[in-house]
């Protein structure tokens, strides 16, 4: 909304208005006359001085933006699939641990991007290109080659058009596990839905960004634990809110004159004991508040001594007990 709101005020002000405007979130193409280039940036760039725009301009017709090469040739913009220089031609290797449909779907967005985006003459050329960069990530040239002649089967009948697309399928998710997962496919086919896969084990688990990790107080979304200071009593509950501010109303409620007190307030109260409030543990990360509380439940089950109320998992299915029991408690 940020963008739209200076582009808009950006665009008003220029005397020379672009022969055509395409944004897609910072990137920005359009065509103007040379003369008015440098006065354009200037006007986008007067907008904020912590937002600041560099320019690249085309040379002999060309320019690249995204993943694509434009070009003017004969005075008719054309396009060409694009890549980086840092692109290495490394992709999900046909070897790796994944179901073949996802292996298959990388070649299907390489293929489109040819066939949707590069002008015709230019096709041959990217498909032999991706031909090879798939060989050298192990795929067998075989299913190279079915996979694209049932993706051009799939835009020469009109099935790519996506005005024509409705999504009404159902999809039954489940974690992949090599010749395991494939047995649900029955299940799935009983209830009239697609089975899908996921992968536990992703890059982004394994590679974190660059910020100074969270004091555990600052922490939203998330499942929680608190343990007796004086037995092996302990709370566990939920919050999408800051963990900080969940855990000051546990230790203000003992001093509530009105309303039921909480089960952390009859355990002082009865006991005389305290709680570990500054050793509070996090037992879970989950922004879906259903799958938080389903998380919750399986927690509350698994402490030794809980002093959760009853009513906390009577939403739990029954037979998800004996499971949580042979686990260790958390």
């Amino acid at each position: 909304m940020v963008m739209q709101d200076l582009e808009r005020i950006a665009i008003d002000k220029l005397i020379t208005k672009p022969l055509f405007y395409f944004r897609y979130v910072d990137d920005i193409l359009l065509a103007l006359p040379f003369d008015n280039i440098f006065e354009t940036l200037n006007i986008f760039n007067s907008l904020h001085d912590r937002l600041q725009f560099t320019l690249e301009i085309g040379t002999d017709g060309r320019i690249n933006f995204l993943d694509t090469t434009v070009i003017i040739k004969n005075n008719i913009i054309i396009f060409d699939n694009f890549h980086k220089k840092t692109f290495s031609g490394r992709l999900l290797n046909f070897h790796s641990n994944h179901p073949i449909c996802h292996k298959k779907g990388t070649i299907i967005s390489f293929i489109d991007k040819i066939l949707l985006l590069a002008h015709p003459s230019f096709q041959q050329k990217n498909i032999i290109e991706m031909i090879n960069i798939f060989l050298n990530n192990c795929y067998p040239l075989s299913f190279i080659f079915s996979t694209i002649w049932e993706r051009i089967k799939f835009h020469t009948h009109g099935r790519g058009d996506a005005r024509n697309i409705k999504v009404t399928d159902k999809y039954f998710t489940i974690p992949y596990v090599r010749s395991v997962s494939e047995s649900f496919l029955p299940i799935s086919s009983m209830f009239h839905c697609k089975l899908a896969f996921t992968i536990p084990n992703t890059l982004k688990g394994l590679i974190r960004r660059g910020k100074d990790k969270l004091d555990i107080f600052s922490n939203n979304n998330v499942v929680y634990k608190i343990d007796c200071e004086n037995c092996d009593a302990s709370y566990v509950g939920q919050t999408k809110r800051r963990l900080g501010t969940r855990i000051k109303e546990h230790r203000s409620d003992i001093r509530k004159s009105t309303g039921s007190p909480s089960v952390i307030t009859d355990h002082r109260v009865e006991f005389d004991h305290n709680f570990k409030w500054n050793d509070v543990r996090i037992l879970d990360s989950e922004s879906s508040y259903n799958k938080r509380l389903l998380s919750e439940m399986i927690h509350i089950k698994r402490q030794k001594h809980g002093i959760n109320k009853m009513k906390d998992t009577e939403s739990l299915p029954e037979l998800y007990s004996d499971i949580i029991q042979s686990l260790s408690p958390a």
